[in-house]
């Protein structure tokens, strides 16, 4: 009897800690069927055209400056919050490696926000600009999600005939160790990159199928804070009982290169 139960089961942290984890994977290939993920439900074309437009030349490959004051001074814009068409997740309890932020949503949003335009600025190429895609914004704008006490921003990349959307998370980094291919959306093209400064980036190529292509790169920064960008040349949306897919660029518009920087930008922090 005594061997039987020799071996103790799982504790309940541990399968917390699995839950969790499974749920953040399953939620970041969500992204790609909402084609805007979290950001589809204020997803709206805009009266304003974009704001921001990328300089000529190539990115620095090093983190770009952190933002300038004149940046973190940028006024919001009072987008609409739609009303949820069905119960919210339960808050996500997963243990993080420091303490979570004390900074309140309101302070996150105001300056997250500034930062992301200013390094998404800098990096983009020459003739891409971007759109927010929430609604009387003409800028991308992070909201807070209260339910994964994360937050996100979604834009439109454009140039010329070509679009793409993106995605920008910021979040309080996992105490599980998922700064591993094993955890990109797409295991067998990924790549692992340990920077300088301590943080390590994981980049994933996935293709979709009828030359739909997804770019996702996760930074893991030693302050604690997980900056994921996604982006993708075309979208995935529900079409009857199936869906339909459309492909509105022949290649991502952004590089794995240049959605790294923008992780790696020095504002992007949730411990500034």
């Amino acid at each position: 009897m005594r061997a039987a139960v020799g071996t103790a089961p799982p504790t309940r942290i541990d399968v917390e800690d699995l839950i969790s984890a499974d749920a953040r994977r399953r939620r970041h290939r969500a992204w790609t069927v909402a084609g805007t993920g979290a950001a589809a439900a204020v997803a709206a074309v805009l009266a304003v055209p974009a704001m921001l437009v990328g300089p000529a030349g190539t990115p620095a490959a090093g983190p770009p400056p952190a933002a300038s004051a004149s940046a973190v001074g940028t006024p919001l814009c009072d987008s609409v919050t739609p009303k949820a068409s069905g119960p919210q997740p339960p808050l996500q309890s997963h243990d993080t490696v420091r303490p979570r932020p004390t900074e309140t949503p309101a302070e996150g949003v105001g300056r997250l926000s500034a930062a992301l335009r200013e390094v998404v600025a800098s990096q983009l190429p020459d003739g891409v600009s971007v759109e927010s895609v929430q609604p009387r914004c003409s800028a991308p704008q992070f909201r807070y999600h209260p339910s994964y006490r994360e937050y996100e921003a979604g834009g439109e990349l454009r140039q010329g005939e070509s679009a793409g959307w993106f995605m920008v998370r910021v979040a309080p980094r996992p105490a599980r160790d998922e700064a591993t291919c094993e955890f990109a959306p797409d295991s067998r093209n990924c790549n692992r990159v340990v920077h300088s400064d301590g943080s390590v980036s994981v980049f994933s190529r996935m293709p979709l199928g009828d030359g739909l292509i997804q770019l996702s790169v996760s930074v893991f920064r030693p302050d604690g804070t997980l900056v994921s960008v996604v982006t993708s040349n075309g979208r995935i949306k529900p079409a009857g009982n199936g869906t339909a897919t459309t492909v509105t660029a022949r290649e991502p518009l952004l590089t794995g290169e240049q959605m790294i920087a923008i992780g790696r930008a020095p504002g992007l922090t949730l411990y500034p």
